[in-house]
């Protein structure tokens, strides 16, 4: 049976009654929205996105408008309209954005090096409504051409964004110069499951952006094999361990994206968790809130639910109050990779012990440091997944600095085995 740890609500200084999983209640559920089709549903978001939070100037205006918006695609398409296609919403929902859209290309010429973002959502906002309804339906065509012109997919030095380049540029047909190396190279940062099994919160996210942009979002088969699954499998037990729902998120539509159902039990606590957003209207004070958790846990919704039996398939929906500046809070969590690491990284080199009792001895640190029943969340996650020892091996690092098989030769250093 696969069993993961679930998202509790835990804070820090509460007792040891709530940290045994007894909960209180968010002080402002989110009300119940319309349908997802409605463009009420919708409006409140796009104006407290767009004339709220943020000013226009701010890099971060166009960041989280980028996601709100890639966000309304996904779930545009997964409700059975593609791109294009319009009339998901009228434009009026979107019309709060309709001024950022009219000097695209002015906010293109000065701020070149913020390209994807301003592709994004100008490529987004036709798609949401048709290229019909607007007077110059071929706004993000111009852009498109502009950018591939002007060569700004050159000055990338990453191949992640290289490749979001290239996935933005053909959503109007305009394919970049042949970088025959470009998959290869990204497929092999993904097969390189070792990486995923250290917390490096950049690396996870990178990869889950390999599987969003080779999948182009779930529209081809990315041609992945069983290395990546393990990749993404170690980046999902990782996220458990930190209750990352954010990043469990992802981890979980890049591997429905990659044509694998997650662990059943994964998706039940990303479920629990997500009724655990506290959505305030005019809460947002400028610093960073958890919009983004929020909106990828409604996108595996819509991923989750369009591949459920018709029977059993949810519709997942925006909530939001009367509008102004929403603020988006996830639910409190107590996480277990921080002081697992610190044990680690104190004790965990002792080459005395078995590679059973080295388990053996982190599950009892746990338990005298945070309670049995965090002990025993440690334990079920051992069973959530057969890679669960080789994930282990590597996140433990026992051993590995002096390991005797590595040798340092005149040419360099000569490593004689590899982690699988």
């Amino acid at each position: 049976m696969t069993v993961i740890l679930p998202f509790t609500h835990l804070g820090a200084g509460r007792s040891k009654a709530r940290r045994a999983g007894i909960d209180t209640q968010p002080r402002h559920q989110p009300p119940t929205g319309p349908g997802l089709s409605a463009a009420g549903a919708v409006a409140p978001w796009v104006e407290s996105f767009a004339r709220h939070r943020r000013q226009p100037q701010d890099v971060y205006w166009l960041k989280e408008n980028a996601e709100l918006l890639s966000l309304l695609r996904v779930m545009q398409q997964q409700a059975g309209g593609g791109a294009g296609v319009g009339g998901f919403w009228d434009e009026a929902a979107l019309s709060p954005l309709r001024p950022f859209y009219d000097r695209a290309a002015r906010q293109l010429r000065f701020f070149p090096q913020y390209y994807r973002f301003t592709l994004s959502i100008c490529l987004d906002y036709e798609d949401l409504i048709g290229t019909g309804h607007i007077g110059s339906d071929i706004r993000a065509t111009e852009l498109t051409h502009w950018v591939a012109h002007q060569g700004l997919v050159e000055a990338e030095m990453s191949d992640l964004q290289r490749a979001e380049a290239r996935q933005l540029l053909a959503r109007r047909g305009i394919a970049l110069p042949m970088d025959p190396g470009l998959d290869d190279r990204l497929r092999r940062f993904a097969r390189r499951s070792q990486t995923f099994a250290i917390p490096n919160r950049k690396a996870a996210y990178e990869l889950t952006h390999i599987m969003f942009y080779l999948s182009d979002y779930g529209r081809r088969d990315p041609g992945l094999d069983g290395a990546v699954q393990r990749s993404l499998t170690y980046a999902g037990l990782l996220a458990c361990l930190d209750q990352d729902l954010d990043l469990l998120s992802e981890i979980c539509i890049a591997l429905r994206y990659c044509g694998v159902a997650p662990p059943s039990l994964w998706e039940q606590a990303l479920t629990r968790a997500s009724k655990g957003f506290v959505i305030t209207p005019d809460g947002f004070d400028g610093q960073m809130d958890d919009y983004h958790a929020y909106f990828v846990a409604v996108w595996w919704q819509q991923i989750r639910a369009s591949a459920a039996p018709p029977l059993t398939a949810g519709t997942a929906s925006l909530q939001a109050g009367a509008g102004g500046a929403i603020h988006i809070a996830a639910p409190p969590v107590q996480s277990l990779l921080r002081p697992l690491s610190l044990w680690l990284i104190e004790n965990g080199s002792d080459a005395h012990r078995s590679a059973a009792g080295h388990w053996e001895a982190a599950v009892r640190h746990i338990a005298e440091c945070w309670g049995q029943e965090a002990a025993d969340q440690l334990l079920k996650l051992k069973l959530s997944t057969p890679e669960f020892e080789a994930f282990w091996r590597i996140f433990s690092r026992r051993g590995e600095a002096t390991d005797p098989a590595r040798r340092i030769r005149p040419d360099g250093i000569s490593l004689t085995c590899h982690a699988q």
